[in-house]
């Protein structure tokens, strides 16, 4: 492990660059020294040390305790170093749940000691919290921690060997309000009265009576989930680095003050009720996430159950007139939303005063793509009052190629960029924690999300954004088109499959009562909105249906912009294509399982619950719509006949349902007549890749342990 890395956020200069200097003898390495809140979020997020030294009074509108809560969610630690230690300050401090609190002046030797400490605490949180992951996954079960209440006086056990100094301080702790439970001499004995009363925290020196001495004890305390904090006068390496083993809440050196022990005490506490909020939160979401995963392989097995029964029906009595009548319900719907697109759809309404838009873009191994990508957006000609009216963010994910080294040269260029740097063991999980953490930083009320290869036009903003100045409109999806479509057939039918998907599904949708869907790239979004529903699900395959879904069951509309373009990279090559499409239809299926009962029960219009289910199905159908034309060609060559007793009526619609609303996609993008019908072959022949994609779809979901989530590679051609 190299140096620890430090950023040091004090607004007096002298006194920074005292501080910069006496840490850089100790053997740390300062990264930065910044003066406001503002800088500190900017630079904390894009530099990622492992610590943030924070004075707590900054000039602007952030103060020390906002950006530490901000640094804090970001998961890096935060230990105050200020001259405030009334209680008022300690209170409002510890909202932000720091890692340490330094009063001012201090010497080196409490500096390292409570640098030491968080880092190390910090490094044991992470591992408690990885730990838990690992046992709720493996094991689910419920945990019952001791929880403090917050009502009630903390409640303290000292334990100090020399009697005259343990009652002076339980005098002076109870003057400051807090309940002596017990003082204890020996290691032994504070383990057993630990044991029986589980204080709230513990004070503990290290040299004691008996056999263990404080480390050891602390060792056995930590079993039982009490903080312990240090009290002590050796701060030699040699106990400091035994000490940090068991990873305290805290390390005081003799002798101290009143108010350092209790704004380490008010610090441990908070630290403490924090963990134990984020370990019920995690065991829950993990929990809950099981119980999907369980959901959806039942949900397979049952389809799959399902699907072969009807084809061992369709053998036995050589019949596929199921099929026929089974397809003439997405025919008909699929007919019903051509004649809904024909309409006309509502226009946005100006803002008076555009709102502030933060654009997001996640990268993860994108140095082929991120320097077009931050050009494109950098001139969104988007302003008010003459100036930029919106800010940009490029998320770097734990990118091992030329990504980081291109953003640094792409800031000096626009310096209004922003990067936020992701490093293992965070990085890599999956686009929804990306852009949760991006949007921790932004300052936006409109979030736009773009991925790395994405290209658009000046104009991009100001096309899009005044669609969300609607009551109750949470999101909105612009068109998606293709900047490679003229590479090969793949590609080319890729631009259709968008075109369909554009200028058929979600402008029908649009019309119908703009209940349309998030596509990922290219897609706003209110910050409210994602606030209401806790963002984006980082275990979500698809994360941006996952989104839309959760928006329309809380009665949010989607709308669709199809005059503002993303471009992006469609995929040239069978291999890469096709697993995309399958994490694609795997998030869909996904979706469906988890979702289903949940529209039902929802409070939204019904015609909403109809369209939400048929097109969460859409997979299904499709795969079956071609397993129809494989039968009506096994039928026409004779190879093997099936008996077809529909009606006429529903046959033909069934049969041809298909075509119409892929000819009028492409048709609206003005295409000439013959060159639509030709591309609409083209595409009805390329959608035969359905049907191993869904089975494929369908064996990765039931083989799948957990969800992971797997990019696109992008080559910038």
């Amino acid at each position: 492990m190299g140096k620890i890395s430090l950023l040091i956020v004090e607004d007096e200069f002298i006194a920074a660059a005292d501080l910069q200097g006496r840490l850089r003898k100790l053997g740390y390495d300062v990264l930065d020294i910044v003066f406001s809140g503002e800088d500190a979020i900017q630079y904390a997020a894009e530099l990622r040390p492992d610590l943030v030294l924070m004075d707590i009074v900054l000039p602007g509108n952030i103060d020390g305790v906002k950006a530490a809560e901000k640094i804090g969610s970001l998961d890096i630690p935060v230990v105050f170093l200020t001259a405030y230690s009334d209680s008022a300050t300690i209170e409002k401090a510890k909202k932000s749940k720091p890692y340490g609190y330094i009063v001012k002046p201090c010497d080196d030797s409490v500096l390292k000691v409570t640098i030491e400490t968080a880092i190390k605490k910090h490094d044991a949180d992470r591992k408690s919290m990885d730990d838990v992951r690992k046992l709720v996954v493996s094991e689910p079960h419920e945990t019952h921690y001791h929880e403090m209440e917050s009502n009630l006086i903390p409640r303290v056990m000292i334990v100090e060997d020399e009697f005259i100094m343990a009652v002076d301080l339980s005098d002076k702790l109870e003057s400051l309000g807090y309940k002596i439970v017990a003082i204890e001499v020996s290691g032994e004995d504070a383990i057993q009265t630990a044991l029986e009363l589980h204080p709230d925290v513990v004070l503990m020196d290290i040299i004691l009576q008996g056999e263990l001495n404080g480390i050891e004890a602390a060792r056995e305390i930590n079993e039982i989930d009490i903080p312990v904090i240090f009290l002590t006068a050796h701060s030699d390496p040699a106990t400091l680095e035994k000490a940090l083993e068991t990873a305290p809440y805290g390390y005081l050196l003799k002798p101290f003050e009143d108010y350092k022990v209790n704004s380490a005490i008010q610090t441990a506490l908070e630290k403490k009720k924090s963990e134990q909020e984020r370990y019920a939160r995690l065991e829950k979401t993990i929990s809950t996430k099981e119980e999907e995963l369980k959901m959806e392989k039942e949900g397979v097995f049952f389809v799959c159950a399902f699907i072969f029964l009807l084809v061992v029906y369709g053998f036995v009595y050589n019949t596929m007139t199921w099929l026929m009548y089974l397809l003439f319900i997405p025919a008909s719907y699929n007919i019903f939303l051509i004649a809904v697109s024909l309409n006309k759809k509502e226009e946005p309404v100006q803002f008076e005063r555009p709102p502030l838009v933060s654009i997001i873009v996640p990268a993860h191994n994108e140095e082929f793509t991120i320097e077009k990508c931050v050009h494109t957006m950098a001139k969104m000609d988007y302003y008010l009052e003459n100036q930029r009216n919106y800010e940009l963010i490029v998320v770097n994910d734990g990118s091992t190629d030329r990504t980081g080294e291109i953003l640094k040269n792409l800031k000096r260029e626009y310096e209004f960029l922003r990067i936020v740097t992701r490093k293992p063991p965070r990085a890599g999980k999956g686009k929804g924690y990306v852009l949760n953490e991006g949007v921790r930083v932004s300052r936006g009320d409109v979030i736009a999300v773009f991925d790395a290869d994405a290209r658009v036009n000046s104009d991009f903003l100001k096309l899009a954004v005044p669609y969300l100045n609607e009551d109750k409109v949470a999101g909105v999806q612009s068109r998606v088109r293709m900047y490679n479509k003229d590479r090969n057939l793949l590609t080319s039918m890729q631009e259709v499959e968008f075109a369909i998907f554009g200028n058929g599904v979600l402008t029908s949708r649009d019309i119908m009562g703009k209940n349309g869907y998030l596509g990922g790239n290219g897609q706003l979004t209110t910050r409210k909105a994602l606030e209401t529903i806790g963002g984006w699900d980082g275990f979500a395959v698809t994360e941006d249906l996952n989104l839309s879904i959760k928006l329309m069951i809380q009665g949010y509309k989607i709308r669709y912009c199809g005059e503002a373009v993303v471009y992006q990279e469609a995929v040239p090559h069978w291999k890469p294509f096709f697993r995309q499409r399958v994490r694609w239809a795997t998030g869909n299926l996904e979706t469906l399982f988890v979702y289903l009962a949940p529209i039902i029960d929802a409070h939204i219009p019904l015609y909403k619950k109809i369209d939400s289910i048929q097109y969460l199905f859409f997979l299904l159908f499709t795969a079956f719509v071609m397993l129809g034309y494989m039968v009506f060609i096994l039928n026409l060559s004779m190879i093997y006949t099936f008996n077809m007793e529909a009606p006429l009526s529903i046959a033909l619609l069934s049969t041809a349902a298909f075509f119409p609303g892929a000819f009028l996609g492409v048709y609206r993008d003005k295409e000439g007549v013959l060159r639509s019908i030709i591309k609409t072959i083209e595409y009805w022949a390329y959608c035969f890749y359905l049907i191993p994609l869904f089975f494929a779809a369908f064996l990765h979901m039931i083989t799948r342990k957990d969800r992971k989530w797997a990019k696109t590679h992008h080559t910038g051609s």
